[in-house]
């Protein structure tokens, strides 16, 4: 389990107490501030998620989380706010929206040894039609099947819900509906 020192202290613990069970490695320290019940943490999207904790999975990492792909992304893609300081990381691809709709469709799950922040399914879909000129011809196409199976499942209120946030919704709507 990953913990930040916030986590830590809201659970009871002091600063102290922090560093004894430390120094009695019943938790070990991986980084300033964060803290693991593993001795060697592996990086995953928890991980990254704790350390990064305003940012949220996306593109063909939220893709292959929902199990829509096969294909394990090269890199973790998380967004952020507009003007966040960059995520320095050379297994990270960082964007940046805009605080309009940054917020939109956000949600958290369970995943892994943690949770993670991830934009729900119909944000995703829209995600997927939005940036579809930057994806893998191949992961957008397996995407859209995928999307298409589970239909039944997206609430399309939601969807026009979102879209009513993004400055071209119409046109997004209308490619939805197109892919769909």
């Amino acid at each position: 389990m990953i913990y930040t020192t916030k986590d830590l202290i809201l659970s009871g613990e002091t600063e102290y107490s922090i560093r004894k069970k430390v120094s009695e490695r019943k938790i070990f320290l991986i980084e300033r501030g964060i803290y693991s019940s593993e001795e060697r943490p592996f990086v995953d999207e928890a991980y990254l998620s704790k350390k990064y904790g305003e940012a949220i999975l996306t593109g063909p990492s939220a893709l292959y989380v929902y199990e829509l792909v096969d294909q394990i992304p090269d890199k973790f893609h998380f967004s952020t706010l507009q003007h966040s300081f960059p995520i320095r990381r050379d297994d990270v691809a960082q964007s940046y929206q805009d605080p309009s709709f940054f917020l939109v469709g956000k949600t958290t799950m369970k995943y892994g040894n943690g949770s993670i922040n991830i934009y729900d399914l119909e944000r995703t879909l829209i995600e997927l039609i939005r940036l579809r000129e930057k994806l893998p011809p191949e992961l957008y196409y397996e995407s859209i099947r995928s999307f298409r199976k589970i239909k039944d499942k997206l609430d399309f209120f939601k969807i026009n819900k979102y879209l009513k946030h993004f400055k071209n919704g119409k046109l997004l709507l209308q490619r939805i509906k197109e892919a769909m």
